[in-house]
C-alpha cells in the first residue's frame, strides 16, 4: 500500500514573504494603470496646444484679440500639463472639493470646441450642438467634463474621417422620466462600431485605432470619470431620432445640480 505523505508545510515567514510579494505586485499594477491614465491625459493638452499653434501658423492675418484668446487657451492647457505632472510625482489623484463638482455644459463645450478647432478643420467636419436652454449645472468637475467631451468628440472625428459629409452632433437635455439626471449625447455619421468590438470598447488599453493613434484609455477613463461622479457612459444600441443622420451615439448621464 502506497504511503501517503502530507504536503510540505509552509513556514510563517514564507507566508509573510508571499503576502508581501502579492501586495507589491498589486501596488505595481495599480501604479502602472494610474501612470497609463496620466500619460493619456497628458496627450490631450499637448494636442490642444499643437492644434492652436498650427491654427496660428495657417492664418494669413491674426488680429490682436484672437491672438490673445489663443494665448489664454495655451496658458490654460500648459497649467493643466503642470498639474498632471505634479500628480505623477505624487503618484496619486488629488481629491476634489465637493464645491468644485459643478460644471456648466455650455461653457465647457465652448472651450472644448476651441481646443479641437484644428482637428475639426482638418477633418472638414461640422459640429452641431443642441443644448436645452434650461439645462442645470451638472454634478461633475469642469475638468472631468472637458476630458470626457474631448475624448468623445475626438473619437467621433476619427470615425467620420473620409466620410463625404462628416458630421458630429452634441445634444444635452433632461429626460422627463429621469428629472434628476441630464443626458449628453455625442453622435457621428461614420461607419459605426463593429458588433465584434462593442463589448470591449470600455476596456482599458483596448483600441481599434492601432498603437500609433490610440492608447485604448479614452473611453475607459471617461466612463470612470462619469461613474466617480455618480453617472455613467454607454454606447447606445439604437442612435434614436436626430435632426440629421446619426450612426454611432455615446450617452453620458450625469446628475444635475440641486443648487448646492
Amino acid at each position: 500500500m502506497e504511503e501517503v505523505t502530507d504536503p510540505p508545510r509552509v513556514s510563517d515567514e514564507e507566508l509573510r514573504r508571499l503576502r508581501d510579494l502579492l501586495a507589491a505586485a498589486g501596488r505595481l499594477a495599480e501604479f502602472g494603470r494610474f501612470a497609463a491614465q496620466q500619460i493619456h491625459e497628458l496627450r490631450q493638452p499637448l494636442f490642444a496646444i499643437k492644434g492652436l499653434a498650427q491654427l496660428l501658423l495657417e492664418k494669413e492675418r491674426v488680429d490682436l484679440e484672437e491672438m490673445l484668446d489663443f494665448a489664454r487657451h495655451i496658458v490654460e492647457q500648459s497649467e493643466r500639463l503642470t498639474s498632471l505632472v505634479s500628480n505623477l510625482r505624487q503618484l496619486s489623484v488629488p481629491s476634489t472639493p465637493e464645491a468644485s463638482r459643478r460644471a456648466e455644459l455650455g461653457a465647457v463645450l465652448v472651450r472644448v470646441t476651441s481646443l479641437l478647432e484644428f482637428r475639426l478643420r482638418k477633418a472638414g467636419a461640422t459640429l452641431r450642438t443642441q443644448i436645452a436652454p434650461d439645462l442645470p449645472p451638472l454634478v461633475v468637475t469642469p475638468h472631468g467634463l472637458e476630458q470626457i467631451l474631448i475624448n468623445l468628440i475626438a473619437n467621433a472625428l476619427d470615425a467620420v474621417a473620409g466620410a463625404p459629409q462628416p458630421l458630429v452632433q452634441v445634444r444635452a437635455r433632461v429626460l422627463p422620466e429621469t428629472p434628476r439626471f441630464a443626458v449628453v449625447e455625442v453622435a457621428d455619421n461614420g461607419a459605426g462600431v463593429a458588433k465584434a468590438v462593442r463589448d470591449r470598447l470600455f476596456e482599458s488599453f483596448f483600441t481599434t485605432k492601432g498603437e500609433e493613434q490610440g492608447t485604448g484609455l479614452g473611453l475607459a477613463v471617461s466612463r470612470e470619470v462619469a461613474r466617480s461622479s455618480g453617472g455613467d457612459l454607454v454606447l447606445l444600441d439604437d442612435p434614436g431620432v436626430w435632426n440629421e443622420p446619426a450612426v454611432t451615439v455615446f450617452r453620458l448621464t450625469l446628475a444635475v445640480s440641486q443648487g448646492l
